[in-house]
């Protein structure tokens, strides 16, 4: 049950009794030496001279602050706490919607400019910071989103990307969900996800893995979606829930075992569905039927191989990356991170080289760097690259300013963009550097001539 603030006063505006005395856990004069920030730090987590409670979360846990700073710091919390649209209440403010450790640290970056920032905290705390309008926070948590999107919390970040629009920022989750399809429909996060954004993921040319996946994904997500409405799991309900993504699946490409044991005994298609699919493979129809049955591709055959999640800054280096492939593939160029600080030149030379230390391509260009964004460095001609053998790119980028990647991976699996030529037992294997900043090579399939 909320309290009032005034019968807490002398908690947060005065001393007590036992901070009086000379061995008072804090010190008198903890002022001396201090900056701005660090005595705001101190007066927030040790509640010194509070004005102002919250409860958050549904626990409805106790937070304190002071109402000069968060006045000073957001538009929000002014019109909140002062002026003519202010709460007239002596009572906590509850706020169900962020829990406490994340609204302590927005309000640790109000006080101090300054909070940890990672890949697990920063989708929540860009919701508190979109919601307070503290804006440089909000720029904040995007970069380290777009820099540390992973199968554990992609689904998360795109999430966050469609409740807020930020388009570049879901562009990239797309892209990411689309070189890692497989584990991203089998994933448990999957199910989470709002009904567009499963949309625009079903519908997509893109997602090239088999229809069997993408349905088993969509019964999967459907399921949860009655739940969370509290209704039924049924085939009916499922169907209402799905509603017009089922036209974006592909059955005419499915196996004849999966039709009948999975997809027909859901529920899920009607009478007049499940008629067009049995004559579409027993010849009635003469090849036409209702679904979509062309294949799913990556577009324009260009892979991304992501090497990076969270990344850091770095200054001027020299990056080489010795790796392998299990078929012909021919080496368009690298995938370059851009600046953290500001906008700058880079100076970027890029060659390729094989066991023989023989330069197979070279490329020397200057990029014109925006914050946050990824650049492509590429060959003029994509050299051809054999199976089995150790090839090495090496990139020199003078800048001022950079970013490495943190959490590398020694090896991946090759993909491709077309189930026709792809070899899922190839590889790209790092074995120089641990830190670059190069979070992906680009290759295409190497189609000999008929």
């Amino acid at each position: 049950m909320a309290r009032e603030l005034a019968d807490d006063s002398n908690k947060m505006a005065q001393p007590t009794s036992e901070e009086a005395e000379p061995d008072m856990a804090i010190p008198y004069d903890w002022q001396v030496g201090k900056s701005l920030a660090e005595t705001n730090r101190h007066m927030l987590n040790n509640e010194v001279g509070c004005d102002v409670a919250f409860l958050l979360g549904d626990d409805r846990s106790e937070v304190y602050a002071h109402k000069y700073v968060l006045i000073s710091r957001s538009c929000v919390f002014c019109a909140m706490l002062h002026g003519p649209m202010a709460e007239r209440t002596s009572e906590y403010i509850h706020i169900p919607d962020i829990k406490r450790e994340t609204f302590k640290q927005l309000l640790e970056y109000m006080y101090c400019e300054d909070t940890k920032v990672d890949t697990k905290n920063a989708p929540y705390l860009l919701y508190a910071a979109r919601k307070y309008g503290i804006d440089a926070l909000e720029e904040k948590c995007v970069r380290i989103l777009e820099h540390g999107i992973a199968v554990e919390n992609v689904c998360e970040v795109i999430r966050q990307a469609y409740q807020f629009d930020e388009h570049e920022l879901k562009k990239k989750c797309l892209d990411f969900i689309f070189h890692h399809p497989k584990d991203i429909l089998r994933s448990n996060n999957f199910s989470d996800l709002p009904d567009p954004v499963v949309r625009e993921i079903i519908q997509a040319d893109e997602l090239a893995v088999k229809e069997e996946v993408v349905f088993d994904a969509l019964l999967r997500w459907s399921e949860m979606e009655c739940m969370r409405q509290e209704l039924p799991v049924s085939g009916r309900n499922q169907r209402r829930i799905i509603g017009g993504m089922l036209k974006y699946i592909r059955f005419p490409l499915m196996g004849a075992n999966y039709l009948n044991n999975i997809v027909l005994r859901s529920d899920i298609l009607n009478n007049e569905e499940v008629r067009d699919i049995g004559d579409f493979f027993s010849g009635k129809s003469e090849g036409e039927t209702k679904f979509k049955r062309d294949q799913r591709s990556l577009g324009d055959n260009q892979v991304l191989h992501w090497r990076f999640g969270p990344v850091s800054c770095i200054h001027n280096e020299e990056t080489a990356i010795s790796f392998s492939a299990s078929r012909q593939v021919l080496v368009q160029g690298v995938q370059v991170d851009g600046s953290v600080y500001s906008d700058e030149i880079y100076d970027v030379d890029l060659s390729i080289f094989d066991t023989s230390n023989k330069e197979l391509g070279k490329v020397k260009t200057k990029l014109d760097i925006k914050k946050n964004n990824l650049y492509d460095v590429l060959f003029h001609a994509a050299p051809k690259i054999d199976k089995g053998y150790k090839y090495t790119v090496i990139l020199k980028i003078q800048g001022t300013h950079g970013y490495y990647g943190t959490s590398g991976k020694s090896s991946l699996p090759l993909r491709d963009s077309s189930p026709t030529v792809v070899n899922p037992d190839g590889e790209f294997t790092r074995i120089i550097t641990n830190k670059n900043q190069v979070p992906a090579i680009l290759v295409k399939p190497f189609i000999p001539a008929s």
